[in-house]
């Protein structure tokens, strides 16, 4: 589902949804696979305060080395099927506004897990694009988490 301000992308990924759900929430877990060096980008750090009104801070080094960091703050927490969060730029120039993402994490049979991301609110359609490949590219490395390994590809939506 697309609409003029929104996005939503999906993935199906042989782990269950606790693993997921903490690969979202644990600095220890999101070291794993939030931005993999293959592509240049490189995992800078994170900051949560895993509660409803708490912030986070998730860092990425480019290959130019500058960080650049997503900051936002946490509105809905229900372990483990469902996260909603605030999400912005640090950086003036990369930043998007007020937008939200929801993350779903739905049962699809035994030890698989849809994960869909929803991003609104974007003002710009340009950046919503950016982040469609950004959110896609994520849900690709969360496949290669160790405890989710066989993800079996993207599912239509």
């Amino acid at each position: 589902m697309t609409t003029s301000d929104s996005l939503r992308v999906s993935r199906i990924i042989a782990a269950d949804a606790d693993t997921l759900f903490q690969a979202w929430t644990d600095p220890h877990v999101l070291v794993d696979w939030w931005r993999q060096e293959d592509d240049g980008w490189a995992f800078a750090g994170a900051s949560i305060d895993l509660r409803v009104g708490g912030r986070y801070r998730l860092a990425m080094t480019a290959p130019d080395g500058k960080i650049h960091a997503a900051t936002g703050l946490y509105r809905e927490i229900q372990r483990p099927t469902r996260l909603v969060f605030t999400w912005d730029w640090e950086e003036a120039i990369n930043s998007v506004g007020d937008t939200l993402v929801t993350v779903e994490f739905k049962e699809a049979g035994a030890q698989r897990t849809e994960v869909v991301v929803t991003h609104t609110r974007f003002a710009d359609a340009a950046r919503m694009g950016r982040h469609r490949q950004g959110w896609t590219e994520l849900l690709r490395l969360l496949v290669q988490l160790p405890e989710a390994e066989g993800g079996v590809g993207v599912v239509p939506v």
